[in-house]
């Protein structure tokens, strides 16, 4: 045994030592998108993210950011190699519980043969799930999940540790490490009924099929208890004791809270005393583990500390116990219905309320407003067609085939929830990470992309139509991973192993399997359209399959032994495995994994901030338009005159209050609104109310109204309370010419161009309170600081001003300039986009990058658009010279590779300015190139039976419509051959479609 021992740990940490090598050398060097901006820059300045916040993850990443020395670049490497070690030791911990699992049934056959078969098992699982695509994806960038996935790894391990030594230390470990885990993510908390499935097992000399029930019953049980009771429910009483204290007993705010907290942690050890005494063991055990799991959860006493010292990015602005419960509770993020609901026909028909809400002011609390929630006319049982958002609508329909006026029966419901909800939103990602994942397109349910594959032409077929001849756009994706299902089937036969050889492990690996796979499916009843893959969610499920892969070369070696001697069926059983799972996957997943050299997300950022003049106030949307420029501020201090405003934070009124103040080198925003005036409660809601106004109203005038305390000013709801409202949609705004060009806004050279009045519709039928906070920001900016609209927030965020936007980079800008014909997509501020695209950005990254990811794709795309629109323009006015410069710049520094068919839209564009600008050489390649791809693209397609090729209806639109506009370009430039090809191709196609 003890050379068992040494074998295992030595082994152990070489699997860390293999995974911390990939990882690192596939590690993105700085910030990426999507939350990872957000995560790194409030770990850098422990800042307070979004609900329900990270704080353990904070102080980690805090800690790895001094290894930067001081150089802010090297921060976000440091984070980063965070998750890289994070990941690696979730591998290490993952080949001892394959070998402490395998140890079991070999025990008492210990010898050379049978620990060879055991490190074999550990090492195969454990490096194909090192090498799976979710897991690698999260490995190496700075999201919480990796830390998340070593909290369930350790936890697990324990559990086996404490069954094999019956040491009670370890369940302890296991109730802090769940109380740190809090801390991180809630995932790991769904190891919890497997924990104690095992600890049934073992204390139980008969185990029988009820008790087996019980046993899960309670360890669901503990998993309620620790989110609701212990996350939630003990800060909301803790909230109750300082609410009383503090308004009633007139205490100092905090007293109450901290005296709750006192009673408990007297009661518990009153509890562990009286245990002690009597010599109640379990009680004891209990009272222990629950004090380790509140002293893990005490890491959330850093957002309140964190929230009262008011930092740069401080959402929510939890700095009390009712802030706090309620960030924990995830407020501001919509619940979706469980076990009964609504269904997407359904009319609200009351209203009924759930709660209050309370606010700290200065000294005491201050009621807020009511919680409340619809009642619906139309409810069923386990509602998973349950969203009335009319895209979500849509999507059901079509997904299930029913009529546009028809309603979902019971059937039907749970239909959608075994085909779209388990089927695509998780078997589709399990079979990605076992079998082969088609591309790395974001799949919407049909046939073209984010499919699971598995290489086997007449299998894959079957569902996705013809695999022969693929497109480029499949093909050539570096997503495209086809692992052939070996993976996948030596996880179901290590399954079927563990079936046959321990039950008891079977059942404990499924109880695992399902609760952080299947089961959080059920819980979250996703609604559809996600703005992204989720498949991030579900590592721990994948987890216990690569388990049963490691079984899986247990189970081949015993086949191939009945064949062959002992030896050369574990060596051929180690090698096959070896090579079908870790090898294969590794191999096949190296290329859209490597970020190594990528560095997108903060050259992006860079350049976004780039597009505003000095001390700019630039409107943004969440996520990839706000994180990675709130990293390059916060952490590497790029532009900090730029104030970026996330407007689906602009509603809350602590984000408005953090906007009136002082950030780095930008002034306080012009919000003259008293903090009264949007408290919480205050001015959600504001519906127009048609006074028969015909003429434009000047917007001084408008929030004045909206901004009244004056019952004249109001109407009264069906509630019987008063309301602001809206009186007018055309809003207009007088400009003064000589201010505008004060202030610098414009140039003495368009004082012409400059409009008397600025008029625009406001197009929706109600003003929220982030209208109304940009309504402030406009009367009261006085053109003294430039305003700019992110490219890509939704129409309404605009207010009805597109025709005053004006394209000077990634962002448009507010100019008074009299109206012109076009969409604001083809306004463009010329003279200062070029000037900003030429002199003050960077796209060289773009093509350092090994592989463009999705996210990076749709920057590029959207970096040649704005390209082409502003070379047309600069044609146009005939500065030819500066189109021509802007041109040989792009095609220098950015890629022309397309990706998809929608990609080759912008390209007759490009063609076309290369042509003007008299770069024939360059148009006449790029042409050629476009039209070759579309045509294998086209031909792919001819090749579909009719009716998966009438799924690729827009692509065949797109493809002609740029072999169409092809033809016409090299046409009107006498480029006679490349034209003659291009229109045999379009007559070719458009015979054929």
């Amino acid at each position: 045994m003890k050379q068992y021992l040494r074998i295992n740990n030595l082994v152990g940490f070489f699997v860390f030592v293999i995974a911390v090598v990939s990882y690192w050398r596939t590690m993105e060097p700085t910030v990426s998108f999507w939350d990872c901006g957000e995560f790194i820059s409030a770990a850098y300045k422990l800042e307070v993210g979004h609900q329900p916040g990270a704080p353990l993850f904070l102080m980690i990443g805090k800690l790895f950011s001094l290894m930067a020395l001081g150089n802010t670049a090297g921060v976000a490497y440091w984070v980063n190699f965070s998750a890289v070690l994070a990941s690696a030791a979730t591998v290490m911990f993952l080949f001892w519980t394959i070998t402490a699992l395998a140890l079991r049934i070999y025990v008492h056959q210990l010898n050379g043969k049978t620990i060879a078969g055991i490190i074999a098992a550990g090492v195969v699982g454990a490096l194909a799930f090192a090498y799976s695509d979710t897991f690698w994806f999260s490995a190496v960038e700075s999201e919480v999940y990796a830390l998340s996935s070593l909290f369930t790894a350790v936890t697990f391990w324990a559990i086996l540790k404490w069954e094999r030594e019956l040491d009670n230390r370890w369940l302890v470990f296991i109730a802090y490490l769940i109380g740190l885990s809090i801390g991180v993510h809630l995932l790991s908390l769904l190891a919890i009924p497997a924990v104690v499935l095992v600890y049934y097992f073992k204390t139980t000399a008969n185990t029988t099929l009820s008790g087996t029930i019980k046993a899960l019953f309670i360890g669901s049980a503990l998993v309620g208890l620790v989110q609701f009771v212990i996350i939630q429910y003990v800060v909301l009483f803790a909230a109750k004791a300082d609410l009383f204290f503090t308004n009633t007993m007139h205490f100092s705010m905090g007293i109450g809270a901290f005296l709750f907290l006192g009673i408990l942690v007297a009661a518990i050890a009153y509890g562990i005393h009286y245990a002690i005494k009597r010599n109640m063991f379990r009680l004891n055990l209990a009272l222990t583990c629950l004090t380790c799991v509140l002293f893990g959860f005490s890491s959330y006493f850093l957002i309140l500390i964190r929230a009262n010292a008011k930092p740069t990015i401080n959402l929510s602005n939890p700095d009390n116990a009712f802030g706090l419960y309620n960030y924990l509770g995830r407020t501001n993020y919509e619940g979706a219905p469980l076990l009964y609901g609504n269904t997407f026909d359904a009319k609200q028909i009351s209203i009924k309320e759930t709660g209050t809400n309370y606010k700290k002011d200065n000294d005491k609390y201050v009621e807020t407003g009511k919680n409340y929630s619809s009642v619906y006319d139309k409810n069923m049982l386990f509602p998973r067609l349950y969203s009335t958002k009319p895209a979500h609508v849509s999507f059901y329909k079509q997904w299930l085939n029913l009529g546009e006026t028809a309603g979902p029966s019971f059937l039907q419901n749970l239909e959608f929830f075994t085909s779209y909800q388990m089927g695509f939103m998780y078997w589709r990602y399990f079979l990605w990470n076992f079998a082969g994942r088609q591309d790395d397109v974001q799949g919407t349910g049909d046939q073209k992309n984010g499919n699971w594959i598995t290489g086997i032409r007449p299998l894959d077929q079957l569902r996705l139509g013809k695999q022969s001849a693929l497109p480029l756009s499949i093909a050539a994706n570096e997503g495209n991973h086809t692992f052939y299902g070996l993976p996948l089937i030596l996880g179901i036969a290590g399954l079927l192993f563990l079936y046959r050889k321990q039950r008891k492990e079977f059942l404990v690996i499924s109880v695992l399997f399902f609760c952080t796979g299947l089961a959080i499916i059920i819980v979250l009843n996703q609604d559809p359209l996600q703005v992204r893959e989720r498949d991030y969610a579900y590592p721990g499920s994948f987890y216990a399959f690569a388990i049963c892969i490691g079984f899986g070369v247990l189970a081949l070696k015993e086949l191939l032994s009945r064949y062959t001697n002992a030896t050369a069926g574990l060596v051929a059983a180690s090698v096959f495995a070896l090579f079908a799972g870790p090898v294969l996957m590794g191999s096949k997943g190296w290329a859209d994994h490597d970020r190594s050299a990528k560095t997108t997300a903060l050259t992006w950022a860079k350049n976004y901030l780039n597009s505003c003049a000095k001390d700019a106030i630039l409107f943004t949307n969440a996520d990839n338009d706000t994180y990675p420029l709130w990293y390059a501020q916060e952490v590497e201090g790029i532009r900090t005159d730029v104030r970026v405003i996330c407007l689906q934070f602009l509603a809350d009124a602590d984000f408005i209050n953090q906007m009136k103040k002082q950030s780095y080198l930008s002034a306080p925003l012009p919000i003259t609104m008293h903090q009264n005036t949007y408290k919480t409660g205050t001015r959600d809601y504001m519906p127009y109310v048609d006074y028969g106004l015909t003429d434009s109203v000047e917007l001084s005038d408008i929030l004045a109204v909206l901004t009244s305390d004056n019952k004249a000013d109001q109407v009264e709801m069906n509630d019987g309370s008063f309301s602001n409202f809206l009186p007018a949609h055309k809003f207009k705004m007088t400009i003064d010419k000589d201010l505008i060009l004060k202030t610098g806004t414009l140039k003495a050279t368009e004082k012409g161009q400059i409009a008397d009045v600025m008029e625009w519709e406001f197009g929706k039928t109600y003003a929220g309170k982030s209208d109304l906070t940009m309504f402030d920001i406009l009367v009261h900016n006085n053109w003294k600081r430039p305003v700019y609209f992110a490219t890509s927030v939704s129409q309404d965020t605009y207010l009805g001003l597109d025709k005053y936007l004006y394209l000077e980079g990634y962002a448009y800008r507010l100019l008074p300039l009299k109206p012109v014909e076009g969409e604001k997509t083809e306004h463009t501020h010329s003279s200062v986009m070029y000037n900003n695209m030429v002199s003050k950005m960077d796209f060289s990254d773009f093509k350092k990058t090994a592989y463009l990811d999705p996210e990076s794709r749709r920057v590029l795309e959207s970096t040649w658009n704005l390209t082409n629109t502003l070379a047309a323009n600069l044609h146009a006015s005939g500065n030819s010279q500066a189109a021509a410069n802007l041109l040989i710049k792009s095609v220098k520094e950015l890629p022309l590779r397309n990706y998809g068919i929608s990609d080759t839209l912008n390209r007759i564009y490009t063609v076309e300015n290369l042509y003007q600008n008299k770069q024939h050489a360059a148009a006449k390649a790029l042409a050629a190139d476009t039209a070759r791809f579309i045509d294998q693209e086209l031909n792919y397609i001819v090749s579909l039976d009719p009716i998966r090729k009438s799924k690729y209806l827009n692509e065949v639109r797109i493809g002609m419509y740029v072999l169409n506009g092809l033809d016409q370009i090299t046409a009107a430039y006498k480029d006679d051959a490349l034209n003659a090809s291009i229109k045999s191709r379009f007559n070719n196609y458009k015979a054929l479609l």
